[in-house]
């Protein structure tokens, strides 16, 4: 995983991550939660993984049903952010959430990472059978699992660690 912050200014901005597998998701998420962060968006750390670990869930358990204009949009969705996403390219920070994944406003953040490993652990089972996404369709297991690190990855580019973790 690499990490820098975008800009030169003083004030907080979205920082760029590159997570190369979920574990560099809970690693994050992890020292996150022992050293502290600065938002820069509207979510915590917990938020964040309550947010992410419900679509994780969704991607296996099946979505609620989606609005009657999401056929019309998902050929111009594959088409405009399936292969960024795919490539792992950043996309804008304000992108629409659907009710059922839109968080709670609880802040303790050490119990939502255990809800994230659950989750984690269920779509990185090899025997994952996922769901059609109803923004881009049918997927494949390795291009669901893209799409998560992506957005695990989007998230939590928008909490800043408030201190560096001495190595040991």
């Amino acid at each position: 995983m690499s990490f820098h912050r975008n800009g030169a200014s003083d004030k907080l901005s979205r920082r760029e991550l590159q997570f190369e597998n979920f574990e560099d998701v809970l690693g994050e998420a992890r020292s996150l939660s022992r050293v502290g962060y600065h938002r820069v968006s509207k979510w915590s750390l917990g938020q964040i993984c309550d947010h992410l670990s419900r679509f994780m869930d969704a991607s296996l358990d099946g979505f609620p049903p989606a609005p009657f204009y999401a056929s019309l949009l998902r050929p111009f969705a594959r088409m405009m952010y399936l292969g960024k996403i795919l490539r792992n390219e950043q996309m804008p920070a304000k992108m629409p959430t659907l009710n059922e994944f839109t968080p709670g406003e609880w802040a303790e953040d050490q119990n939502a990472i255990p809800q994230l490993e659950a989750a984690i652990a269920r779509i990185t089972d090899p025997n994952a059978k996922f769901h059609p996404s109803p923004l881009f369709g049918n997927l494949t297991a390795e291009e669901w699992r893209k799409v998560h690190l992506w957005h695990c990855q989007h998230h939590l580019e928008f909490l800043i660690p408030a201190a560096k973790e001495a190595t040991a």
